[in-house]
């Protein structure tokens, strides 16, 4: 079996740190014996790295044939007909880390952090106080970052696989966020906000003077699912809830509110599904 050469883990590796899906293909059947064992990485936009060139129209068969793995994100195997040939290619789907970026370095902070590292999350924390913002305070998260919440959002890297929380000590800090990050042309998938009703509705009387067409659909204020929380820890439980209903787009009910439906059918038609 051929090993993955150098440069190309590297390009692998790199596409990860910046926060790129990529799939590694490797051809398992191929009439010609010298391409079984060639190694490719496929992203989702159609680009293709190869060490050893392979035929435009293989390189185009093999992209159009992983459209199903690319949409649903999932690794298999693919078969198709290459010039009258069969080919076979296992597609590896590498997925990059969910990003949480948790803007304000307080009480609540310190659970959500532990509970999203425990999760599998790639973990920022920003503040711009030296006390809050540490790796002291928080010695297992990725990043901490000790700076101005408008110079950090104005920067950040920012994708589809980007999760922000905004646990700021205050009314303007949010709105500054907010207003960095609605200004960005890249979208997260989730913004979560604290607060009160009061704080809430201020921020978002400032956001739309400014913003007036902007659609904020994916804000989530008051942040978290209703449990009642009100510990730092069960808040951030009921906050890294929410965020897993958002990113594996489920509705968030009780699992067993179905099987109470089954149970008023008498298990029949439909229970075992």
């Amino acid at each position: 079996m051929k090993m993955i050469k150098q440069s190309l883990f590297d390009k692998l590796k790199d596409s990860l740190n910046m926060r790129k899906d990529v799939f590694l293909l490797t051809i398992t059947e191929h009439p010609n014996t010298d391409l079984i064992g060639e190694k490719a990485l496929l992203w989702p936009n159609g680009d293709l790295f190869t060490e050893s060139p392979l035929p435009p129209l293989l390189q185009s068969h093999l992209f159009s044939n992983c459209k199903k793995l690319i949409k649903r994100q999932r690794s298999g195997l693919i078969t198709f007909e290459h010039i009258n040939e069969n080919i076979e290619c296992f597609a590896e789907y590498f997925p990059v880390q969910i990003h949480l970026i948790v803007a304000g370095a307080g009480h609540v902070c310190e659970p959500v952090v532990e509970m999203a590292k425990m999760l599998g999350f790639y973990v920022t924390v920003v503040d711009d106080r030296s006390d809050f913002a540490n790796k002291e305070r928080f010695p297992n998260v990725d990043e901490v970052c000790c700076q101005s919440f408008i110079q950090f959002f104005r920067n950040v890297t920012i994708t589809n696989h980007t999760y922000i929380l905004l646990l700021t000590r205050g009314h303007k800090y949010d709105v500054l966020s907010l207003q960095e990050l609605l200004k960005r042309k890249e979208k997260s998938s989730y913004i979560g906000m604290i607060g009160s009703r009061r704080r809430i509705s201020g921020v978002f009387n400032e956001l739309l003077q400014d913003f007036p067409d902007e659609c904020l659909d994916h804000l989530f204020t008051p942040v978290g699912l209703d449990i009642g929380a009100e510990t730092p820890s069960e808040i951030a439980v009921s906050i890294m809830a929410e965020i897993l209903k958002v990113k594996n787009g489920k509705s968030g009910s009780s699992l067993s509110s179905k099987i109470r439906d089954y149970a008023k059918m008498g298990f029949h038609e439909g229970a075992s599904k």
